[in-house]
């Protein structure tokens, strides 16, 4: 028996090296998280030998299936201070939950054969503290749920001793490519799981508008914006509302949280204007509208 990343004992097949039999059990945030490593049935080592050659590991949360996956903090993703940017992060939890979703048999892959495809409406990340550069990180995530419209998804996020560095929520919806109307989950036969373990606590509730915006900024959207889907990638929003927020006011240094409610799609060319909120208990609240339209495309708060 060898050793894989100091986890445990491991069995090794067809070159693929998975741990077995490890439970790890971790007090986060006050909820207990088991997840537990289990060998995978004989028709799986195929495919869980291609995973594990890019680090990934499988985890069990209550009977659902858990990825794991590891990254380092690149200088590129950091922003002044030497902490990864939260758009960066984004990215990070979005890569992790497209690889999990395709391994689970719903990702862009099956999505694109149904006509449609997955996207961010809501999330919610809470901040303990962020990576810095070179840093290692371990994120988690699982799917925990869905109704007709929305699938829900959870992330936490550990440094390399375990220590929780974030969590997050999240909801996502699927988008029919030729109508833009959403899909009924319930009829695409994704084999979503009915229920899970939450990450946060509380439900997860959309962002609400305020009556108090100011208008600091104009851009129209850039073709590096655009992503797989043909619209602006969610990150790309975060990123705007940042950059908005610490021209209008003066962020603290720690983020403790932030929440993102996506409301319509933006394409390559569109003009929007994104207006700024705050109010005295430190948060700060973002909206933007394409230009000449009342309806919001998305919202955001941050709280320092």
């Amino acid at each position: 028996m060898a050793t894989h990343n100091d986890l445990g004992p491991v069995a090794s097949r067809r070159g693929a090296i998975i741990p077995i039999n490890w439970p790890y059990a971790k007090r986060l945030g006050g909820h207990l998280l088991h997840f537990e490593q289990k060998q995978p049935s004989r028709r799986l080592w195929p495919a869980v030998r291609d995973v594990v050659v890019f680090g990934v590991q499988i985890w069990y949360l209550r009977g659902v299936k858990v990825r794991e996956e590891q990254f380092r903090v690149r200088t590129v993703d950091c922003q002044a201070d030497g902490r990864i940017s939260i758009f960066s992060l984004m990215q990070y939890l979005q890569e992790v939950a497209d690889g999990h979703a395709e391994e689970l048999g719903f990702g862009f892959k099956k999505l694109s054969e149904l006509g449609g495809y997955w996207v961010l409406s809501n999330i919610r990340i809470e901040v303990d503290r962020l990576p810095r550069r070179d840093d290692h990180v371990t994120i988690r995530t699982w799917p925990s749920g869905h109704t007709r419209t929305v699938a829900a998804r959870e992330f936490i996020g550990t440094d390399r001793d375990g220590s929780e560095m974030f969590r997050a929520g999240s909801e996502w919806m699927v988008v029919n490519k030729k109508t833009k109307r959403l899909k009924n989950l319930f009829r695409l036969d994704l084999e979503l799981p009915g229920a899970g373990q939450k990450a946060l606590p509380g439900e997860l509730r959309r962002l609400e508008r305020r009556q108090d915006y100011r208008t600091v900024e104009r851009l129209r959207v850039p073709h590096s914006s655009i992503d797989m889907n043909g619209h602006v990638n969610n990150t790309e929003y975060v990123r705007w509302g940042f950059d908005a927020l610490r021209r209008a006011v003066k962020l603290g240094t720690h983020i403790h949280s932030v929440q993102a409610t996506y409301l319509s799609e933006v394409f390559e060319g569109e003009e929007l204007e994104i207006a700024v909120a705050c109010d005295p208990n430190e948060k700060f609240h973002v909206l933007a509208s394409k230009s000449g339209a009342e309806a919001a495309v998305y919202l955001m708060e941050v709280f320092c």
